[in-house]
C-alpha cells in the first residue's frame, strides 16, 4: 500500500473506495433482509441469488450519478480483489488505474496504487465524467 501518493490521486482513489463501500452496503442490507425473512418464518420472501441490481459507478467523479446494472453475485466476485472497482465505460482515470475487463455496461478497473480506507466524506476532485 502506498501512502505517499499525490493528494489529488489519493482523493480520487478514496472517492472510488467510498462509492464501493456504498455499493457493498446494498448486498449487506439484502443479506439482513433475508435473515429477517427466515427468522419470521417467511422463507418464500428470500430474494433470488442472482438478482440484477443497479450499482453506483465507482469512478473518481464525486458528481457521477450513473448506475451499473450487475448481478449481486458478479459484483461480489469482482470485489474479492480489494483493488478492483466497477465503472461505466470511459469513466476510468488512466493515471491511477488500468482497465482489466470490459463488458457491455461496465468496465472493471484495478488501481495502480492503493490508499488507506477513507472516511465517509467524498473529496473534491477535478474529475468530470459528463
Amino acid at each position: 500500500m502506498t501512502t505517499d501518493l499525490p493528494i489529488a490521486e489519493r482523493r480520487q482513489i478514496e472517492n472510488e473506495m467510498i462509492f464501493r463501500r456504498m455499493n457493498e452496503k446494498v448486498g449487506d442490507d439484502l443479506g439482513a433482509l433475508d435473515a429477517m425473512h427466515i427468522e419470521d418464518g417467511n422463507p418464500h420472501l428470500i430474494r433470488d441469488e442472482d438478482i440484477l441490481l443497479l450499482f453506483k459507478c465507482e469512478c473518481s467523479d464525486e458528481d457521477c450519478s450513473v448506475r451499473v446494472p450487475l448481478k449481486l453475485s458478479e459484483y461480489q466476485t469482482i470485489h474479492e480483489n480489494r483493488d478492483t472497482f466497477i465503472v461505466r465505460p470511459n469513466h476510468q482515470v488512466d493515471p491511477i488505474e488500468k482497465v482489466i475487463s470490459i463488458e457491455t455496461e461496465y468496465s472493471v478497473v484495478k488501481k495502480n496504487n492503493s490508499a488507506p480506507e477513507p472516511g465517509k466524506k467524498l473529496n473534491d476532485t477535478t474529475i468530470d465524467n459528463s
